[in-house]
């Protein structure tokens, strides 16, 4: 009778050991290898950073990311046999976004993600596709020109963007004072300028001036100050999935070297970008075209 108690702590540890196993087992699996499981890509992107990731007028997921990202998925049918491959699209925002590639719901982050030194520690990025400003939207008869105008001011901020932390230095570098209020989607950062609450809102200016396309009066804004910071935006993905980013920088570097990259950017810098959004008429910058001549994933700040 003693030895029962024994036989079924013994059970218990024989179950929870292969719980644990099997709960290894799951984590451990490649993204590559989940994506053939499944037979589905999954991307997620922030919503409204038009021209890089919105939902269109055909309630498409759309943009210059999402199409490069749609290239890759193209290649994953070809290359793995997967013709019947989904691809399906999950709306993020500034915070989410890490989540969800960190808990293995999405596979490539496709929209406007700053490849940084802070960024790298959690999360890892291909060849920047794109090298973005941080600048600044005001009203035009605000007076505001430049960071020192701001003094005292307050200032709104995309949540857990890099811009946060440089506007803080900035601040408090040049005794500003200024008061930083963060959001969680760039549409609020522009209606609190709008409607008074907010003296700028900081953003890259890319996406600042895709805001002016679209609103009644565009006259009434101006995008202004020097430049705060230079962005490399890439296509992030989970970190520890050494042959999953080995794969997709492959597929990027064959974008590159194609010449489809320059053809897809004409596509949404160049061009219309809807039947009612007027074309952006920004040509290729010289450190993106340079830096897409050695395509890399190494950027400045490393």
């Amino acid at each position: 009778m003693a030895k029962r108690p024994v036989r079924q702590a013994w059970c218990r540890w024989a179950v929870a050991a292969l719980g644990i196993c099997m709960s290894l087992q799951v984590h451990a699996e490649g993204t590559l290898d989940k994506i053939k499981r499944t037979n589905t890509l999954v991307i997620a992107y922030l919503n409204g950073t038009m021209p890089f990731a919105f939902v269109g007028d055909d309630k498409q997921v759309t943009g210059y990311t999402i199409e490069l990202c749609r290239r890759i998925a193209e290649e994953m049918r070809k290359d793995f046999k997967l013709p019947q491959m989904q691809v399906q699209f999950m709306e993020v925002d500034t915070v989410t976004r890490f989540i969800a590639l960190d808990q293995n719901k999405a596979d490539l982050e496709c929209s406007t993600s700053t490849n940084n030194a802070e960024r790298r520690k959690i999360e890892t990025f291909t060849v920047p596709h794109f090298f973005a400003s941080v600048r600044m939207l005001v009203k035009a008869n605000s007076g505001i020109r430049n960071w020192e105008d701001l003094r005292g001011r307050a200032v709104v901020v995309p949540r857990n963007t890099p811009m946060v932390k440089q506007i803080e230095e900035r601040s408090k570098v040049r005794s500003l004072g200024i008061r930083i209020v963060e959001v969680t989607y760039n549409e609020e950062a522009f209606n609190s300028v709008e409607k008074g609450q907010a003296d700028a809102f900081v953003m890259e200016d890319v996406l600042l001036r895709r805001y002016l396309l679209s609103v009644p009066h565009p006259e009434r804004y101006m995008v202004v100050g020097d430049s705060l910071s230079l962005e490399p935006y890439g296509i992030m993905m989970r970190k520890g999935d050494p042959e999953f980013k080995r794969y997709v920088d492959l597929q990027m570097v064959k974008i590159i070297r194609s010449g489809e990259i320059f053809r897809i950017y004409d596509r949404w810098f160049m061009k219309p970008i809807s039947a009612t959004i007027p074309a952006m008429n920004m040509p290729m910058g010289y450190l993106l075209r340079d830096t897409l001549r050695y395509p890399t994933d190494k950027v400045a700040d490393e």
